[in-house]
């Protein structure tokens, strides 16, 4: 698997809420930094939408390969057993 650092973050943040599901919006407004005041309204959507666009890319790449199970009617993701041993492989790895 690719380890990237998004496909990472989302991974920690789904093992760090192991046994609970967590939605695209959850997802993308934890690993989407803090607006900056000086973006427009239109600057901020624009870019939610495009970090809400990676993130499901990386939860559809994480799902396709059983690191996590994504419910494609609710958006709600959970990591699985696989999955959390990848992401403690790689912690105590690094």
């Amino acid at each position: 698997m690719e380890t990237s650092p998004i496909l990472l973050k989302v991974l920690q943040i789904l093992a760090d809420r192991y046994a609970s599901s967590c939605s695209l919006e959850e997802l993308t407004k934890l690993i989407t930094p803090v607006i900056k005041s000086s973006m427009s309204i239109t600057d901020y959507l624009a870019s939610e939408k495009e970090n809400q666009a990676s993130i499901l890319d990386a939860l559809v790449l994480l799902h396709d390969q059983g690191f996590i199970f994504l419910n494609s009617d609710t958006d709600q993701s959970v990591i699985t057993i696989k999955g959390l041993i990848k992401i403690n492989h790689y912690v105590l790895y690094n």
